[in-house]
């Protein structure tokens, strides 16, 4: 028998094209059995809310609504964030302004901060516990033995070609494959890359939908911003201003405008018209102290 290794050339591509895709697919289906409906439904308080609406972020845009609304932080008009005394008694209120700088800050900046910040690191170990939100250590752990593997497997079929080319075996196939498996290390490395916002789990989504959770918390501003982001927010001239500057991935209001009262009218990009007038009693903080839009 002249075949390397005593396996022919299609039963040894046939095998080795399973052992290339099996790491990725048991990957896949570890993310998958992270990401099933665990059976709670019951959702502790409003900052869950927003991490399983829409992550990490959407829990710092959370905090920071509830500040502006009670003007215990102060947005200019080009987006930076000023804190106003005194110190909120809520530990993400009190982290978010620790986190402000005297002469401002972006909502950006202090997103990718907060991130990392200790409550809200404590908020994604108790939606994992609850099985609300999908296990980040697990769900990178099974990426890296996909890794692992898939290295083994690359091994193995450089380790098969250098063989086969001194006998002038046909490697075309064994190649392609070699390819696919450097492609499928790629994607692995691609998907273990830690996920500093979250993901919530089947059960998580549910929750959020039908759940256990206090339905008062979507009437006021924060949980508003909580549910469904800066385009809830009452103000709609802050909200623009922050969705403008601070990379919020979301859409623009219809128009990209909004009344000012007393004639003006605020368009994304540019003061409040009128000649210069601030804005009028519409709510809207345009003012050189509640600054929506003003300077």
């Amino acid at each position: 028998m002249n075949d390397p290794w005593g396996i022919s050339g299609p039963a040894f591509a046939w095998l080795y094209g399973v052992c290339a895709v099996l790491p990725v697919a048991l990957a896949v289906a570890n993310e998958w059995w992270l990401r099933r409906d665990t059976g709670a439904r019951t959702v502790p308080g409003l900052y869950h809310l927003a991490a399983l609406a829409d992550g990490a972020e959407r829990v710092t845009d959370t905090a920071v609504a509830g500040l502006i609304a009670r003007h215990s932080l102060r947005p200019d008009g080009r987006g930076l964030l000023h804190p106003v005394e005194p110190a909120p008694a809520d530990p993400f209120e009190r982290a978010v302004v620790s986190l402000v700088h005297g002469n401002g800050t972006g909502l950006r900046e202090l997103r990718s901060e907060m991130v990392r910040h200790e409550v809200v690191r404590a908020l994604r170990a108790d939606l994992e516990q609850r099985g609300l939100l999908v296990a980040e250590k697990h769900r990178r752990m099974g990426w890296q033995y996909a890794i692992a593997l898939s290295v083994a497997v690359l091994a193995l079929g450089i380790v098969r070609l250098a063989n086969a080319v001194p006998l002038h075996r046909p490697v075309g196939a064994l190649v392609v494959l070699i390819v696919g498996v450097i492609g499928a290390i790629g994607l692995a490395a691609w998907r273990q890359w830690p996920d500093g916002s979250g993901r919530a789990t089947a059960a998580g989504t549910l929750a959020l939908r039908y759940g256990d959770w206090d339905r008062g918390l979507a009437r006021t501003a924060a949980g508003r911003v909580a549910l469904n982001g800066w385009q809830a927010f009452p103000d709609k001239v802050v909200a623009l201003t922050l969705i403008r500057t601070g990379g919020t991935k979301a859409r623009l209001f219809a128009g990209t405008a909004s009344t000012c009262g007393g004639g003006g009218m605020y368009v994304a990009g540019s003061s409040c018209g009128g000649g210069g007038s601030s804005c009028g009693s519409g709510g809207s903080s345009c003012g050189g102290g509640g600054g929506g839009c003003g300077g």
